[in-house]
């Protein structure tokens, strides 16, 4: 290669004198500068920075020989396709195509996963009667693709999707575009849930708070009557500071925050609960007994276990007569589950309350489960919830189950898979 450069053949003939002359016995200071220079020259050519050389190791890809001119057009479009219809399964989220009538033309598998779509059964469909959605055969009648539209999914309606249509330019087709905004839908609604719950469960405290200041002026201080007033006013702040509270912790369980799990030491932990528990209880004397059926590690997020157990303590306080012995163990159960169980052989619970028991803001109001329960406090239907709340996050499972006149369990039962790894390490 180093021959085809024209600086090359200026540096022979240069040296062609010197070499002429030192074959004939010219003294060498005739023909050694010329030398120096021919080094000097060669040097400087490959001392620079090469010319760009394009390697021939391997053919381009399909992609660039789409802007080539010199390939067909065929195959350029065959090629923007394919590399259109890759980035498009690329997608989480769903695309569909629909032809002038509605009709499926194609999706990607975006859209398999969200609307249960099938290519040899689905093609050539209308989509709104493929889905079978009242709401989108509406929307899709009157047309109007300007604004968006939330629907349940198709396969789970605990699921709500986002549709999007644009029309493509030019063409009387559409596309649309499917994403799953479940996470904000559900914290939406929990926002206006709790300002709906918080707005209601306020009218009372308010209501009461109303009457007592306008009895107060008429009552002597020190009287009976002072003292029942001022007992109410007492009665509606600590429920109001409980709806706070629990309201808080409920928000806290939200889908947007995370729970990192930690290793705790369940056996110490529950002791410090039971004697924060036998401290709210105070001279009514609730009896905890805890036992444990074996010691192993476990790992679970703090936040969500202190939530569940001071929940379910709680509870067994101000909801069972005094003097109740509430059992508590943490066990393994058949399953491999750790199992955390609080059962007390209170007033129980009659059955037609179970199914609605975990639902925020519902109360057990029968006297029979009220028998025994604490007098001042009332709560505010959220200890349950929070439980269940807490449990879902945990990845695992609450149980109930209770009798009205004999007493209630309760079961929380965190994943397996921690105890599997647990028995592998021993």
């Amino acid at each position: 290669m180093i021959f085809k450069t024209g600086a090359t053949w200026m540096v022979l003939l240069a040296c062609a004198p010197a070499v002429w002359l030192s074959a004939h016995h010219v003294h060498w200071v005739v023909w050694v500068p010329p030398l120096l220079v021919v080094g000097y020259l060669v040097q400087r050519h490959w001392s620079g920075d090469p010319p760009p050389i394009r390697l021939e190791l391997e053919e381009p890809p399909a992609f660039c020989l789409a802007f080539d001119q010199d390939v067909p057009l065929q195959e350029r479009w065959q090629v923007a396709i394919r590399r259109w219809r890759m980035a498009m399964d690329a997608l989480p989220e769903g695309v569909v195509l629909l032809d002038y009538r509605l009709a499926i033309c194609w999706f990607n598998p975006g859209a398999h996963q969200l609307l249960g779509l099938d290519e040899s059964r689905d093609l050539g469909k209308p989509l709104g009667y493929r889905l079978g959605q009242p709401v989108l055969e509406d929307f899709l009648l009157r047309g109007d693709f300007s604004r968006s539209v939330d629907l349940p999914s198709p396969l789970d309606g605990g699921r709500m999707l986002h549709w999007r249509f644009i029309r493509l330019t030019g063409e009387e087709f559409w596309m649309v575009l499917v994403h799953d905004i479940t996470e904000r839908y559900q914290l939406d609604r929990q926002q206006n849930d709790f300002i709906s719950n918080i707005s209601h469960e306020l009218k009372t405290p308010i209501t009461v708070f109303r009457g007592v200041v306008e009895l107060l002026p008429d009552l002597t201080t020190g009287s009976a009557a002072w003292d029942n007033a001022l007992n109410l006013l007492h009665q509606q702040i600590r429920r109001m500071q409980n709806l706070i509270e629990d309201q808080t912790q409920l928000l806290r369980l939200g889908p947007r925050h995370t729970f990192p799990s930690e290793s705790i030491h369940m056996e110490s932990f529950i002791r410090e609960m039971i004697a924060e528990a036998e401290m709210l209880s105070g001279e009514r004397g609730h009896q905890f007994v805890f036992t444990v059926a074996r010691k192993f590690p476990f790992h679970a997020n703090r936040e969500l276990v202190r939530c569940v157990v001071n929940n379910l303590f709680s509870n067994a306080v101000h909801h069972t007569p005094d003097q109740t012995e509430v059992q508590v163990s943490w066990e393994v159960d058949e399953m491999q589950r750790p199992t955390l169980t609080v059962a007390d052989n209170g007033p129980g619970i009659a059955s037609y309350h179970l199914p609605r028991l975990t639902e925020k803001y519902y109360r057990v109001t029968s006297q029979q489960s009220l028998k025994g329960a604490s007098q001042d406090y009332q709560g505010t239907g959220l200890g349950l919830a929070l439980v269940k709340e807490a449990m879902e996050r945990a990845h695992g499972k609450l149980e109930i189950i209770s009798q009205a006149g004999i007493g209630s369990r309760f079961m929380c039962r965190f994943p397996p898979v921690v105890v599997d790894w647990i028995e592998k390490t021993h």
